[in-house]
């Protein structure tokens, strides 16, 4: 059985990972021309077969002609591809989500943008206890989350067997609903900033999204970097953090979102610059105006600094607001006091 071309085999876990659903190979033929491959559904059966042989995708439990699945190796297959076609595409996804994003400050619904983590599900508990702190200190990005056990969805995500995922609200939700107030914002790093009794100091670590195939916290957590966990109980530690730009114009403007995200427990701003000023000594173009944003991911990675394995995936999934869970509802079903 021939392998399957690099590209070709790429596109097609990718359609399998957006398509949220088993899928046959009519429609993966079908979706495939949008990448520039005009081929049969008999080779991409064939193509589909070798695929499962090496892991990558699976048999539905139910679906016509055949339909697959992408599989745990396969989403690494992804990540692994290759880099010079990935280069630019963090950068690129986080414009293309936050033109997505429909969240509604007056309803309090609309979609969001979700970083899935996933971790052994007898590690729950202890992963929560871990995770609350974070949020209590305002180190995440709000005070909800999502989470589903194997076999369940969150998004277009589909939990592993033996697995449990968590689900954290994405900084890029931020860029979203500035976006539909008419506030274009400029993604310009992620990185890891050093706090000094909750106030930003300096970032230490900086990665361009322009210039990036991964998610910058994702390679920071698993790099060791952060200790996200200490920087919540004492107000000293590294945390993951992104530096954003919005035209000076509407910086007020911003800020008053801001404030309204906040009192409906999202939040995310840590700190706001001045108008044409360098924010912790990184220039700032004319007529633009820097700001910093918690990451996303800063609860699940100090359950990795715990000691718990996670697999996280930053930027991965849309999903509706209305059925994120309040972290009090996390410490009464788990029954965890406080602070």
């Amino acid at each position: 059985m021939r392998e399957v071309p690099p590209r070709l085999k790429i596109a097609m876990l990718r359609i399998l990972r957006d398509a949220g659903e088993a899928i046959g190979s009519a429609a993966i033929t079908h979706q495939l021309k949008s990448y520039g491959f005009d081929l049969s559904s008999r080779t991409i059966r064939l193509y589909l077969k070798q695929m499962e042989v090496n892991g990558l995708v699976s048999k539905a439990l139910r679906g016509r002609d055949g339909g697959r699945v992408i599989t745990p190796l396969g989403l690494d297959e992804i990540h692994n591809a290759q880099v010079v076609d990935r280069v630019g595409f963090t950068s690129t996804k986080i414009d293309a989500l936050a033109c997505q994003t429909t969240y509604n400050l007056a309803l309090r619904t609309g979609l969001i943008v979700l970083n899935v983590s996933t971790l052994d599900e007898e590690c729950l508990p202890a992963a929560f206890r871990v995770m609350l702190p974070v949020f209590q200190a305002g180190l995440s990005m709000g005070r909800y989350l999502a989470l589903a056990r194997a076999g369940e969805r969150l998004g277009n995500f589909l939990v592993p067997p033996g697995k449990a995922a968590v689900g954290t609200i994405c900084s890029v939700t931020l860029n979203g609903v500035l976006l539909k107030h008419g506030i274009p914002v400029g993604s310009r790093f992620g990185g890891v900033l050093e706090l000094q009794n909750l106030e930003c100091v300096r970032f230490t670590e900086v990665i361009e999204y322009a210039g990036s195939s991964l998610d910058p916290l994702e390679i920071f957590i698993k790099s060791g970097l952060t200790n996200v966990h200490q920087a919540a109980l004492t107000g000293n530690g590294r945390i993951g953090a992104s530096f954003r730009e919005v035209p000076s114009a509407v910086a007020g403007t911003v800020q008053s979102i801001h404030r309204r995200l906040e009192q409906l427990g999202l939040g995310g701003i840590l700190m706001m610059g001045t108008p044409n000023q360098p924010l912790l000594d990184f220039p700032v173009p004319e007529g633009k105006t820097g700001f910093i944003v918690t990451g996303g991911l800063n609860p699940m990675a100090a359950v990795e600094e715990s000691g718990i394995s996670t697999f996280n995936v930053a930027l991965c999934t849309l999903y509706p607001f209305e059925k994120l869970i309040p972290i009090q509802e996390i410490e009464r079903q788990y029954g965890i006091k406080s602070t």
